[in-house]
């Protein structure tokens, strides 16, 4: 009797996605939630040290490299700016971007690799990254995919002479 074959079934994957662009209110608020957070992490340093003044800035350096990720790397290629980021613990669902002229900010969540492939981790923790860019972009061109929890982002320096729109 010849083996009977299993069916292909495709899992649920978040190994490609597509992320959000978020301007106005919404990039505020991330960037609110992003000082909030750093702050929090920042007093809780200053208690673990026994409330021992003078170390404010050493602390808020501290709890910001603990909060927002680094590592994204940027190029500059003639007209254009290219962020590249490796966020292996990330799901790809929810991604957030909010692009300024100088700067830019990421939300992603963790993902769980479970059996069937990555899925939001219970709680849902926030994963932040953030660039400075070297030179001034136009965040209305900026184009972002997400695949294999590699982060790509492809956004058009402003033309010297172009007025700030944003």
């Amino acid at each position: 009797m010849p083996a009977t074959k299993t069916p292909f079934r495709s899992r649920p994957s978040q190994a490609s996605a597509t992320p959000s662009f978020i301007g106005g209110r919404e990039a505020e608020e991330l960037e609110q939630a992003i000082y909030g957070k750093t702050r929090e992490r920042a007093y809780l340093l200053f208690e673990e040290s026994g409330r021992e003044p003078g170390n404010e800035g050493a602390n808020w350096l501290r709890a910001e490299s603990e909060i927002v990720r680094s590592g994204a790397q940027v190029r500059d290629s003639g007209s254009w700016m290219t962020l590249n980021a490796s966020i292996p613990d990330a799901s790809g669902e929810g991604l957030q971007i909010a692009v300024w002229p100088r700067r830019v900010l990421v939300r992603a969540r963790e993902a769980n690799n479970g059996p069937d492939g990555p899925e939001l981790a219970e709680g849902g923790r926030e994963i932040f990254l953030a660039a400075n860019l070297a030179a001034e972009v136009d965040p209305q061109s900026a184009a972002a995919s997400f695949r294999d929890h590699n982060l790509r982002l492809m956004v058009r320096k402003r033309r010297a002479g172009k007025p700030n729109g944003s």
